[in-house]
């Protein structure tokens, strides 16, 4: 496989783990001094915080959560990942909230040749 089929794969294991509300399943998919940046929050440190930050979603009932690729730079044992986000929140009346915005993930292979996300930062569109 590609690295680029290789993390098109990875990502839609992180969606349907997400999707699912196994944030443990998430935050496997992070090395383990991987670093998420989230929108209007501090960095994030670390599988074990980044599981814990990812339940918060879980818990939250935040669903549908799509990722899509729209370019992949593959730098060896390394590659940046650009893209779009969507996913749902629960809004007034139990009516859903659609949310989009976009991502930059940088991937690192480890040495079994998995992708993992080492760097990972979004933020939502207005």
């Amino acid at each position: 496989m590609t690295a680029k089929e290789s993390i098109e794969s990875a990502s839609a294991t992180f969606c349907e783990s997400f999707n699912g509300g196994d944030a443990a399943g998430v935050a496997a998919l992070y090395t383990s001094d991987a670093q998420i940046m989230p929108p209007g929050a501090s960095r994030i440190d670390g599988r074990q915080a980044i599981q814990d930050f990812w339940q918060g979603f879980v818990d939250a009932n935040v669903g549908d959560l799509i990722l899509r690729s729209d370019e992949i730079e593959d730098f060896g044992n390394q590659a940046v990942d650009v893209g779009t986000v969507s996913a749902s929140a629960p809004g007034e009346a139990d009516s859903r909230v659609q949310l989009t915005g976009k991502y930059v993930v940088l991937w690192t292979q480890d040495a079994n040749g998995a992708w993992q996300l080492h760097r990972d930062i979004w933020n939502w569109d207005a």
